[in-house]
């Protein structure tokens, strides 16, 4: 729209001021017409100084020159200009005029020519409000004149709807969960010739919200239909579709946007703007050169001269975006949403051991590539322990998703695939987390110079863990030496033969409940047993609940269930045991009498002979019964620990023939591993057995209870070489590294063997004593004394090492932060994390936390159940 441009003529008149002072008096003025003060130039002022006597005579006239404004349309938000030309040298105005319709940003004078006569003065300035406004008059003052110019009437316009214009963003749902992309289709169309438009503006209010996240896929539309356009701030390729039967028109523009919210609750997003400038006229080229960004949508509009703007609004729109269930939820998830697919490749799959190799994780997701990202590969378990695995991802674009390249080595040749991968995803139909699962890929490992495993250790030249200086660490625990111990072992050491003596007596006293406690705690039937008689007893002579607390106590007896216990049972059972017959005659009566009282029409009432007696000789009798049956036991091979054993093997060999790398096959290996360390916590075979759960735990990839497995089989079998062959293979690939190297200390010497040890060397010390005893000599003496020290060190060793049982310790997670205190509250004690198996010493136990040293002196706090210990057990 050309604007009205009113030119209001001011009458200009000449005035001619003279300025004369004399040489023996003060400046006198004779004004012809009243002018501010401020028309002096600073040239007249430096020659009118207040004591000299010289007069000068200084014309100045003033002329009017025209304000020529460059555009034909004006905005309240566009920065429009305007040009005065004079034909000599002039200086700014001193003061800017106030003006309610406009604001003078600044005004810049240069000369026209080479010889500097003509000058133009530039001013720009921004319109304040729309309407009929008034740029008001200026004033250029030289050495001999002053130019004005006129006051100026010109329109502001402002934007406006278009009806031949549609803007809309339509979302694919208004439901979605956190973190989850939504699709949004943009839509422009337009049936204005597409050679009129300028200048687009459109800025999304959510597009500044750091609580939300946008993505632009890239377009992939034929080149001939692409077209740049700005676009919240940024440079976007679209895809632009003409009318068919017209060309010239510009048709309709639709790309995708995808929005993520990172909080959850109700989202208003408001009505978004879509302006442009549409120019007046046949116009211009709408993109003069061949490239995306060089059309008109991104012209400034203060390059404009004649245009108007148009603008169309897309509806506002309400997302509910909910919480993600924080049940199920795994570190190893990455935002990954259905519908969702994960290719994996190798293209070398015949390598060495160590060799680097890139595996290719192609994700197909309708998400966009900014949007689509995966947690690093150290956290899945399937390749720990076989696989040394950089942290990195190189990111490649896919039209349909994002390709991951991640670098990788073997460790050992016993790898013969590259495992499936466990992919968390969520499913937004359902509300649930579920893992993807990837193929395994077949590899060939070959040695490397004779060598069938790569130590890890060897691509790290300084230790993994370094300190963490923020932070205090946990309040130092009581030792010993406090006022109460201090008190307490001086009695103890005052009254030591004391004690000694007291000691023998306890013994004396308490062993027989000691043991009886020790037959009902490893015995259930016993247990069984002892607690009827105990019922029995305290039931009252003579009445019906103690012959049915006598009833029950021999059910017990016999092993069968409580109210079990028929008189036809008596006759056969109680022949069994040396029991006297009276005894024998006495209960088959009461059994008689006891059912009269039940079963008959007349119910007599039964007589219930006094039973305290026999019940105290029944239970002697049943004690040796236990005791005779306990020695069976010990002394026969435990069918149920063979079946755990054969149990393991089953599985182990069900894992072997397995597709390797698959979850099916890691879960084989667990099963096998558990099945074995049942088997030796029974104590059957106890070396071997925890021996093969290493081999286990070490196939299905769980580095730190391999590690564990092989150290308690070591407590076993000291010397076995395979066992130290593969601890030394599963230490290899372990991830921490760490200054000092491990040392022996006289508590992890193995507790079984110490215990084997001593009783040869006891009985030789009885040996000793009766040959010493039979000949007196200095040589007897001597050997007696050296057996009594030997047998007392390697009973010292053996409370040595029993006292430390528990005391070594490996992780079994894939990592974890070691604080400097019992809680997560505390800071972590290092910058880096504890990985899966690394070994250390127990310090102390708080609640569920340990106190750990690691190997080279450096202590932590780590939770208790994310490790293993070492118990060093005789048995």
């Amino acid at each position: 729209m050309t604007s009205l441009l009113l030119l209001i003529v001011l009458t200009n008149v000449s005035s001619t001021i003279v300025f004369a002072q004399n040489e023996n008096g003060p400046a006198e003025s004779d004004r012809t017409n009243d002018r501010p003060n401020n028309d002096i130039t600073t040239n007249d002022l430096a020659t009118n100084a207040p004591n000299q006597t010289d007069a000068s005579t200084v014309e100045r006239e003033i002329s009017e020159v025209a304000l020529n404004l460059d555009q034909e349309t004006w905005f309240t938000d566009v920065v429009a200009t305007a040009t005065v030309e004079v034909p000599e040298s002039v200086a700014e105005p001193e003061e800017m005029p106030i003006s309610d319709d406009v604001s003078i940003i600044d005004i810049s004078i240069s000369a026209k020519t080479r010889s500097g006569d003509a000058h133009k003065a530039v001013i720009r300035f921004l319109p304040r409000r729309t309407g009929l406004s008034v740029f008001p008059s200026l004033e250029f003052v030289s050495e001999t004149h002053s130019y004005r110019t006129p006051a100026t009437q010109f329109i502001v316009g402002a934007p406006k709807p278009s009806e031949e214009m549609r803007f809309e963003l339509s979302p694919a749902s208004t439901t979605v969960y956190a973190g989850e992309p939504l699709r949004m289709e943009v839509t422009w169309s337009s049936r204005e010739a597409t050679n009129r438009f300028r200048s687009l503006r459109c800025f999304p209010a959510f597009f500044n919200n750091d609580d939300i996240e946008v993505a632009i896929p890239r377009c992939t539309a034929e080149e001939d239909r692409q077209m740049g356009m700005p676009f919240g701030g940024r440079r976007i390729i679209v895809e632009r579709v003409p009318p068919e039967n017209q060309p010239t028109q510009f048709g309709t523009v639709q790309f995708s946007m995808f929005v993520r919210f990172h909080k959850p609750g109700p989202i208003e997003i408001p009505a978004v703007r879509l302006e442009v400038a549409l120019q007046n006229g046949n116009g211009g080229a709408f993109a003069p050169y061949a490239a995306y960004y060089n059309n008109g949508l991104f012209e400034p509009l203060s390059s404009l001269t004649s245009y108007e703007r148009v603008f169309a609004e897309s509806p506002p729109m309400s997302i509910d975006v909910k919480p993600l269930p924080g049940e199920n939820r795994s570190e190893r998830f990455s935002n990954l949403f259905t519908p969702c697919e994960i290719e994996v490749s190798i293209s070398n799959q015949e390598l060495e051991v160590g060799q680097v190799i890139e595996v290719d994780l192609r994700v197909h997701s309708n998400a966009p590539h900014g949007m689509l990202d995966l947690k690093p590969l150290t956290l899945q378990r399937s390749l720990r322990g076989r696989f040394h695995v950089s942290p990195e991802f190189g990111r490649t674009w896919y039209p349909d998703g994002t390709g991951f390249r991640a670098r990788v080595r073997p460790l050992t040749t016993d790898v013969t695939a590259f495992p499936s991968l466990q992919i968390p995803v969520f499913d937004s139909e359902r509300g649930t987390y579920r893992d993807i699962q990837t193929a395994s890929v077949p590899l060939t490992v070959n040695p490397h110079e004779g060598s069938r495993f790569f130590d890890v250790r060897r691509l790290v030249t300084e230790p993994t863990l370094t300190d963490q200086p923020d932070g205090i660490w946990h309040n130092a625990r009581p030792t010993q030496m406090t006022d109460f111990m201090n008190r307490f072992s001086g009695i103890m050491a005052e009254y030591l033969y004391v004690w000694l003596i007291a000691g023998v007596v306890l013994y004396a006293i308490a062993r027989p409940w000691v043991i009886e406690r020790r037959r009902r705690a490893i015995n259930p039937l016993y247990r069984r047993q002892a607690l009827a008689y105990k019922q029995l007893r305290n039931a009252p002579e003579g009445t019906t609940e103690k012959w049915l607390a006598f009833r029950n106590f021999l059910a017990t007896g016999f092993s069968m269930p409580e109210g079990a216990w028929t008189s036809g049972d008596a006759q056969r059972r109680l022949r069994d045991l040396d029991l006297a017959d009276d005894d024998i005659e006495l209960i088959e009566k009461a059994h008689e009498a006891a059912d009269q009282s039940d079963f008959s029409k007349q119910k007599p009432t039964s007589t219930v002979p006094n039973l305290n007696h026999l019940a105290d000789r029944l239970f002697a009798q049943f004690r040796t019964l236990y005791a005779l049956l306990l020695l069976i036991g010990a002394l026969t091979p435990s069918i149920g620990f063979a079946s755990e054993w054969n149990e393991a093997e089953s599985f182990f060999e069900e894992a072997l023939k397995s597709t390797p790398g698959l979850p099916e096959t890691n879960a084989l290996y667990s099963q096998a591993a558990l099945k074995f360390e049942s088997a030796a916590t029974s104590e059957h075979r106890p070396g071997a057995s925890w021996f093969n759960a290493g081999n286990a735990w070490f196939q299905s990839g769980e580095l730190g209870r391999a590690i564990a497995c092989y150290r308690q089989a070591q407590i076993y079998s000291p010397f076995d070489q395979q066992i130290r062959e593969n601890l030394r293979a599963a230490r290899a690939l372990t991830v921490d590294v760490l200054e000092e190297p491990r040392s022996l200390s006289l508590s992890a010497l193995p507790l079984r063997w110490i215990c084997a040890a001593i009783v040869p060397l006891w009985f030789g010390l009885i040996a000793l004593l009766l040959i010493h005893e039979r000949y007196r000599n200095l040589a007897t003496k001597i050997s007696c004394i050296v057996a009594t020290t030997i047998v007392l060190a390697a009973i010292a060793l053996a409370v040595n090492a029993h006292m430390h049982s528990g005391g070594e310790g490996v992780v079994i997670v894939g990592e974890i932060y070691g604080r400097k205190g019992p809680s997560y509250t505390y800071n972590t004690a290092f910058n880096e994390s504890l990985h899966d198996g690394l070994e250390f010493h127990v310090l102390s136990r708080r609640d569920d936390w340990l106190e750990i040293e690691l190997t080279d002196g450096r202590r932590c706090w780590i939770p208790a159940d994310e490790t293993r210990l070492i118990f060093n057990r005789r048995f």
